[in-house]
């Protein structure tokens, strides 16, 4: 049972470390070594010999170009990637010149298209490797187009919270609208409980003065009725 164990242990053990020798790290080695691969695959690549030191002898049929190419650096830096899983952890640019070329070529937009696709790498963490421009594009593409999922997801974590703030800031003015409505409704139907209070007021004031005039009148016809009347006695007694 022992030895069953520990030859059960050895086989992980050796599994792990061929595992982790078919790793790469994103170190200035691997970028160089990877660069080499990708340059000397490429269609348009004759010839491609190390030369020792960073130089090389190179033969491109698309540039055209037939002479040395030699490193003048090699550059490795965590990917920028906002805080987002892209795949991706590293690129890479290895900086080199073509020391045979005329310096005429070297402005031309021609020269600046073939670069572009011979000095730039990114380091792909499930992979574990580093891969040309062709497969970085082809793997984004395929996240941000055929995920819908991971488009609303990573849509929700750059512009969520402004989002959030904007419905909220959209409700409350909408919320102060409809108060705002509300006070100026009661406040109209207190002026108008205000104007009709003060009819009412005012129609009461004029019926008072009629009344007084009226008690006026009839106070009046009652003196003339008892002069009339102390005439009258005053006749008779004659």
């Amino acid at each position: 049972m022992i030895v069953r164990v520990a030859a059960a242990l050895f086989i992980l053990f050796i599994g792990a470390i061929a595992a982790n020798a078919g790793t790469e790290t994103p170190d200035r080695d691997s970028l160089v070594n990877a660069w080499e691969a990708h340059i000397a695959a490429l269609p348009s690549t004759v010839a491609f010999e190390s030369l020792g030191d960073d130089v090389y002898r190179f033969e491109d049929s698309d540039l055209p170009y037939d002479g040395e190419l030699r490193i003048v650096g090699a550059l490795v830096r965590s990917a920028d990637t906002g805080g987002y899983d892209t795949g991706f952890s590293h690129l890479g640019m290895v900086d080199f010149e073509l020391t045979d070329i005329p310096v005429e070529r070297l402005s031309s937009q021609v020269y600046y298209y073939w670069l572009s696709d011979r000095q730039t790498l990114h380091f792909s963490d499930s992979e574990q490797r580093w891969v040309d421009m062709a497969a970085y594009q082809a793997s984004m593409s395929s996240i941000y187009s055929g995920g819908a999922s991971y488009g609303a997801f990573s849509f929700m974590l750059n512009y969520g919270i402004w989002i959030v703030l904007i419905a909220v800031v959209i409700f409350a003015i909408i919320l102060v609208g409809k108060q705002a409505n509300k006070a100026r409704a009661l406040m109209d139907d207190s002026a108008a409980i205000n104007d009709k209070a003060r009819e009412n007021i005012d129609r009461a004031e004029g019926l008072q003065n009629e009344i007084l005039a009226i008690a006026r009148e009839t106070r009046d016809l009652q003196a003339d009725n008892n002069e009339l009347l102390r005439r009258m006695l005053g006749a008779l007694e004659k």
